[in-house]
């Protein structure tokens, strides 16, 4: 499965990011393709709209977003995921406080999945599993 995983990067600190790098390797272990997004420093902001959203989020059978930290690009992303009709898993740690359009829309749009968290590592992987089962179905 072709996966790619959304999160917060501008205002993120560098330790977040670095678990999100974390998570990416361990979802890769279970044998599924992870797109990378562009980043905060190489190209346009063009290149970065037509990878994430032309290339990352058109192409991958699901979308994990991590909202752990608030992004507006993360919330483009799985508005876009979801008008392509593709699965959303979106995550946060259980003392992050996710705002209620997020939760919403787990209860309103039948391909978005809302999930807490206490180790990003170890209890993402099997959620991501879950989801893609589901979807399988």
């Amino acid at each position: 499965m072709q996966l790619y995983v959304g999160c917060s990067l501008t205002k993120a600190s560098e330790k977040f990011k670095a678990s999100v790098e974390q998570l990416k390797d361990a979802i890769r272990a279970e044998g599924h393709e992870v797109f990378d997004f562009v980043g905060l420093v190489n190209g346009t902001p063009k290149d970065v709209y037509e990878w994430d959203i032309g290339h990352c989020v058109k192409n991958c059978d699901a979308l994990i977003a991590i909202c752990d930290e608030p992004s507006i690009g993360l919330g483009y992303e799985i508005c876009e995921a979801v008008r392509l009709g593709k699965p959303v898993l979106a995550v946060a740690h259980e003392d992050t406080r996710v705002t209620r359009l997020v939760h919403g829309a787990a209860d309103v749009e039948p391909n978005i999945t809302f999930a807490s968290y206490r180790e990003l590592i170890a209890d993402v992987p099997p959620l991501v599993d879950t989801l893609l089962a589901k979807k399988a179905r």
